[in-house]
């Protein structure tokens, strides 16, 4: 089970990870464009890494998200 945002910043990650090997293939990018990317996906792989984490406490409580909603 996912939410939209983990679905959305996958797809950013992915997004970014295919932008980084075209990137590399091709020779005349710059070295700091491809560290300014490789910082990105590294920030987004944190943010989706901690929302998984805080979200799987509420995802194994009993009850799960319904007693947030009383």
């Amino acid at each position: 089970m996912s939410s939209e945002y983990e679905d959305n910043v996958g797809k950013l990650i992915y997004e970014k990870e295919q932008l980084l090997e075209k990137m590399k293939n091709d020779g005349s990018t710059p070295t700091k464009t491809i560290e300014s990317l490789v910082l990105e996906i590294e920030t987004l792989q944190s943010l989706y890494d901690n929302y998984n984490a805080g979200m799987n406490y509420f995802r194994r409580a009993k009850g799960g998200r319904a007693g947030l909603r009383e």
